[in-house]
This record gives structure tokens, C-alpha cells and sequence, in this order.
């Protein structure tokens, strides 16, 4: 065992780069699914790139507090936040800057709205004028996950102070059911009082004002997060013990339970809108059902070394530049629509997503070689940090 708990044999990171890259091309495929066709199918197909933000939200809680809460805890909390800092805008913002400024200056967008979207608050406020803040420049609305993710930054440090004596697997089971019925308490208050809310306050039309405030807006996700976070301690509790029979096999049933889970979660929301008087229960089930999901996924892959796939060569790939594959998708799914026909049959709809999440890992790897890894290294370098390598190193 090295620093956290991480396996030598490199199995761990495997998993965990793994998993980027399964929500990366998760958002994706939701995304390209409703370019090629505009029936049922599709829309139950798009269901997916929701749940694919979900673990891109968790597994962002999980890393982080692998890699960088016990500095929180063992170092001056300055220089523990400049480290943090520098490290996780070295990792955004390169890249982030480059399609920002590359596709306003193609296609140009409001000004204002870009001031919020290059400080990366574009997902925090609602409106602008009568519009949703995150749609002003639709070219990059998909960015207002990385709005939520830096603001995930921000509370990240004070998330650590306030569990820093937390060390008890028991206590921290308690927190996530804690974590979890707030999470539950939170949807149903937003989604009963939140739309009298906005028209009490913002000029936003009622769908957008909700949309804004239930999906878009960080407030909600911080609940995602934080169960990476308790997730993680849960993991590093455990990472020094040995792993008997009977837990390796509970485990592996809980995991496999909780592939089924996911899988069916689409399903609900893919019924969801035609159920108005289930709606808000099947909010509630979908949203703590991917948490807890994923939360069980992250601990089998980790610690009990299930889905090994997830640490294949490819997978590995595919996980370090999934942040390109994420920002570089949406202008490239005209590569899914080449050559289609009329009527795109299910072979050639599988087969043309399958193409469009090839393609685009493919340029995401020639951007994160030539603009991401190298401007991430150089802004560390410059400000005198280095990464974790010894969390962060894969074998």
C-alpha cells in the first residue's frame, strides 16, 4: 500500500480513469442519440447522459478526497489551498479557455455572458435579462458542468475541515444516510416550492427557471459530491484491511445489483414526464438510486477489484482525456450524421453511436497531448506544484 491506501499494483487508478471515461461516453451517446434519430428510442437512449453527469459528479468527490484531503488535515491551510488550487485550475482551465475562446470567436455570443462563462459561474445564477445564463451562448451551454464542478472547488477545503475528525466507518455510514435523506429532502423542496421561488425573484419563464434551478444550478449536485467525498473515507478506512470471503462475495452481489440498477434508471426517467402524478417520486428514486448506485461501483472496482475491464489499456486512454472528450463532443456530432439515411435502422444507429464515441476519443487524445497534459504540466511547473503522482500514477 502506498499514500491513501492506493494499490501498487495500479489496479485502483485503473478503475477510477476507467469510470471517467464509461461518463464521458455516457454523455456523449445521450447527446449523439437524439442527432440520428427523433422517436422513442433515441429519447430513452438520451436518458443516459444525466446519469453519466452523476458520475462524473461522484467520482469527482472521490478523487479529490483521495488526493488532496489529507493535506487539508497535515499541512497550513494556505499552502494546502494553493496547491489545491493551482492544481485543480491547472487542470481545468487550459483547455476549457481554448474551446471557450475558440467557439466564441467562430460563432461569436453576448459578452456579458461570456465574463460568467470564462470565470466558469455561468451555472451558479440563473438569468440574464429573460434568459437562462447557461443557454445565452447555446454553442456552450454543455459547459455548465464545469461551472458546477468549480464551485464543488470552492466548498471542497471546508468539506474537509468539517470531517477532518471523522474516522469511524460507522460514522461515516451515518453521514452518507445523513447525505442521502438530505439529498431527498432537498429534490422535494425544490421541485414543490422552487418554481414560486423563481417568480418571486427572477424573470425567467416557469420550465426555465426550474430546469435552472433543479438541474443546472450546482446547489442540488453538491449532495452528489459530497457522497464521493464519504465514499472515498469509506474506502481508505477499509484499504488496509484484508478482504475476507464472505465480504468479497457480498460486495460482488451488491455491485452487480447495482449495474442492474443503473441500467433501469433510464427507463424511469425515459417514463417520467409521461407519469405527472410520479413525478417527483421518480426524481427522488432516480437521483438517490445513481448515488448509491455508483457509490457501490466505485467501492467494488477500488477495493475488491471488480470490472476489471475498467483498467484495460483502452479504458485507461479513453479516462485521461475524457475531460476533452467531454468539452469537444457537441462539435463533432455531425460525424454521427454523416451519410445517414431517412429512416436510421437500431444496427445502424448502434453502430454510428459507437463511430461518433471512437471518433471523438480519438480527438480528444491529440488534444489532450497538445493542449491539455502539456499547459496542465506547464502551469504547475511555473507555479512551483506537482500532481499527486503518487495517487494519480497508473501502471
Amino acid at each position: 500500500m502506498g499514500l491513501l491506501g492506493v494499490r501498487k499494483d495500479g489496479r485502483f487508478i485503473g478503475s477510477l480513469t476507467g469510470l471517467r471515461f464509461v461518463a464521458a461516453a455516457t454523455v456523449a451517446v445521450g447527446h449523439g442519440a437524439l442527432a440520428l434519430r427523433h422517436d422513442w428510442l433515441a429519447q430513452l437512449v438520451a436518458q443516459i447522459s444525466s446519469i453519466g453527469m452523476t458520475l462524473f459528479f461522484v467520482l469527482s468527490g472521490f478523487v479529490l478526497w483521495l488526493n488532496y484531503a489529507e493535506s487539508f488535515s497535515t499541512k497550513p491551510f494556505t499552502g494546502a489551498m494553493r496547491s489545491f488550487a493551482i492544481a485543480r485550475i491547472a487542470r481545468l482551465y487550459p483547455m476549457y479557455a481554448v474551446v471557450v475562446l475558440g467557439i466564441v470567436g467562430l460563432k461569436g455570443g453576448d459578452p456579458r455572458a461570456l465574463g460568467f462563462v470564462l470565470t466558469m459561474t455561468q451555472a451558479w445564477f440563473p438569468a440574464l435579462d429573460d434568459k437562462m445564463l447557461v443557454a445565452v451562448i447555446p454553442s456552450i451551454q454543455h459547459l455548465w458542468s464545469i461551472s458546477v464542478e468549480f464551485f464543488f472547488y470552492l466548498l471542497f477545503p471546508f468539506i474537509c475541515i468539517g470531517l477532518a475528525g471523522v474516522r469511524r466507518l460507522t460514522t461515516v455510514m451515518l453521514l452518507a444516510i445523513v447525505n442521502m435523506l438530505a439529498f431527498a429532502v432537498a429534490i422535494f423542496v425544490f421541485f414543490r416550492y422552487g418554481s414560486t421561488f423563481l417568480e418571486s425573484v427572477f424573470p425567467l419563464p416557469a420550465d426555465n427557471g426550474m430546469q435552472w434551478l433543479t438541474y443546472y444550478a450546482p446547489y442540488l449536485h453538491v449532495a452528489q459530491f459530497l457522497a464521493g467525498c464519504l465514499v472515498a473515507m469509506a474506502y481508505l478506512e477499509r484499504a488496509a484491511k484484508p478482504v475476507s470471503r464472505g465480504e468479497q462475495g457480498g460486495v460482488t452481489v451488491l455491485f452487480w445489483l447495482s449495474v442492474v440498477g443503473l441500467a433501469l434508471l433510464p427507463v424511469l426517467l425515459f417514463f417520467q414526464p409521461r407519469l405527472p402524478h410520479d413525478y417527483l417520486a421518480i426524481e427522488i428514486a432516480v437521483r438517490l438510486g445513481e448515488v448509491a448506485f455508483f457509490s457501490v461501483i466505485m467501492l467494488g472496482a477500488s477495493r475488491y477489484g471488480l470490472a476489471r475491464f475498467l483498467s484495460w489499456r483502452a479504458m485507461i486512454i479513453g479516462g485521461e482525456c475524457s475531460y476533452s472528450v467531454y468539452l469537444l463532443h457537441p462539435f463533432l456530432m455531425r460525424i454521427a450524421m454523416v451519410g445517414t439515411s431517412d429512416i436510421v435502422t437500431v444496427p445502424e444507429f448502434v453502430l454510428r453511436l459507437c463511430l461518433f464515441v471512437a471518433v471523438t476519443t480519438a480527438v480528444a487524445w491529440g488534444a489532450y497531448s497538445l493542449v491539455e497534459a502539456p499547459s496542465r504540466a506547464w502551469l504547475r511547473r511555473v507555479m512551483g506544484t506537482s500532481a499527486p503522482r503518487d495517487v494519480l500514477r497508473a501502471t
